[in-house]
């Protein structure tokens, strides 16, 4: 999503053309040959916002399972103190530049 999402919109928006001329050779099966994509369709304040939560949901949600499996493989106490440098990474890579 975080990637791929105002392609998704904009490009896919291709795909009543295209199935109105499958083969590019100048057919009209559906009355859609002509249709012009519409980047109207999106703001750059609705693309950012989309890609924002998706990079945060996603990053939170591999915090989360990470872990969680570390939990699991060391256990106890032992778990927290080894998740300390990747926490020290994460909050080190938030400071401003």
């Amino acid at each position: 999503v975080a990637h791929y999402f105002s392609l998704l919109v904009f490009e896919g928006q291709t795909a009543w053309r295209l199935m109105s001329d499958p083969l590019g050779r100048g057919w009209d099966l559906f009355g859609t040959a002509n249709h012009k994509i519409d980047y109207l369709a999106l703001t750059t304040t609705t693309i950012a916002v989309v890609v924002t939560s998706a990079l945060v949901i996603g990053h939170a949600a591999g915090v989360v399972l990470a872990h969680d499996r570390s939990a699991e493989d060391v256990g106890g106490p032992r778990a927290a103190i080894a998740q300390l440098p990747m926490a020290a990474v994460m909050i080190g890579s938030l400071s401003p530049d």
